[in-house]
């Protein structure tokens, strides 16, 4: 199972942050939300993948499709690209949006846009830690 390997990559990865940990189907792990805006994120062991929500944001799903790793290859690097995108979203280079007009939500990685982020009007912006502030 994912949770295996998850659970001591983020037990190892956020040592000292205050994480609630579960058992399957409920979330493996809940960080506390930093701001009311965005809320909790809580880490699904979904058997195949991991799906991660972020409060009143949004969700994504991490899972591997190369056919040529075997489960537990499999398993490791859902580990990995779930510990890669915790980092990030904490360190503020994950850009969280939700749609005031339908609801919907999403994010982009900072990491990855070498140009500048267009911003729609209809959305409102946040970073893990605090809204987003454009420059």
């Amino acid at each position: 199972m994912i949770r295996d390997f998850l659970i001591p990559a983020l037990k190892h990865e956020f040592a000292g942050w205050e994480i609630a940990f579960g058992d399957s189907p409920q979330p493996i792990a809940t960080f506390p939300a930093c701001q009311e805006g965005v809320g909790e994120v809580a880490v699904c062991d979904d058997v195949n993948e991991v799906t991660i929500y972020i409060g009143k944001i949004t969700h994504g799903h991490f899972n591997e499709y190369d056919e040529a790793l075997n489960q537990e290859e499999k398993e490791k690097s859902i580990t990995e690209s779930v510990i890669h995108f915790l980092q990030a979203l904490f360190a503020d280079r994950v850009l969280l949006y939700t749609n005031m007009e339908n609801g919907g939500g999403g994010w982009v990685m900072l990491d990855y846009k070498d140009s500048p982020i267009e911003l729609s009007p209809s959305c409102r912006y946040f970073l893990w830690s605090k809204p987003y502030e454009p420059r």
